[in-house]
């Protein structure tokens, strides 16, 4: 009964000779402050310096918004005449266009005219946003706050206009003003068939000027 029980010892005595004590120093807590607290009392000693950047941040974006002009805008003068005139509409495609399985279905070159498959129900009315002739003309003309028209700008303050007119307003950015071939105004573009129609109105011409 001695051997099992000086066996069944062994395993320890063994063990506890095999290991070792390691001895500690004294443990502290740490000096520096949480990260979190730092960054936290960096804001409220920075606070209002902080708040004054962010008030200027917030008076440049609302400067640039209302500053806001597209570049490259063409530049239109007023109608010397009351004219109709027909752009070309036609387009061409620059490349191949392929299906599904790699077959050419329009062949670069292809020229066609999107008026004999899609439809313009809104009119374009573009004016000089500059000009208050153009801008009485518009609002007597009811041309405002319809939804059959849509008012583009040649030029102005779109944020100005849009408070005098009650509406909404867009710039007629350079893709617009060159696929009508667009040079005065006032102007009103309309779909009449496959055509497009700019009709060009000498607001000047009723005055006896021109």
């Amino acid at each position: 009964m001695r051997k099992i029980y000086m066996i069944m010892l062994l395993p320890i005595f063994i063990f506890a000779a095999a290991t070792k004590v390691y001895t500690t120093g004294d443990t502290f807590e740490f000096a520096e402050n949480n990260m979190i607290d730092e960054i936290t009392q960096s804001i409220e000693n920075n606070r209002p310096q902080i708040e004054k950047n962010l008030t200027q941040m917030k008076k440049s974006g609302k400067e640039k918004i209302k500053d806001f002009k597209p570049k490259d805008m063409l530049t239109m003068t007023p109608a010397p005449k009351n004219d109709i005139f027909y752009p070309d509409m036609r387009y061409t495609n620059p490349e191949n266009i392929y299906d599904n399985d790699g077959r050419i279905i329009y062949p670069k070159g292809f020229t066609f005219n999107p008026l004999n498959f899609q439809t313009m129900s809104t009119q374009l009315i573009i004016i000089d946003g500059n000009n208050e002739d153009e801008l009485e003309w518009v609002q007597s003309n009811k041309y405002t706050n319809n939804v059959k028209y849509q008012i583009l700008l040649s030029d102005g303050n779109y944020q100005e206009i849009s408070k005098k007119l009650n509406q909404h307003v867009f710039y007629c950015v350079p893709q617009i003003s060159e696929k009508f071939e667009l040079k005065h105004t006032p102007s009103i573009v309309r779909q009449i068939g496959n055509k497009m129609e700019v009709k060009e109105i000498c607001l000047n011409c009723k005055k006896g000027i021109i």
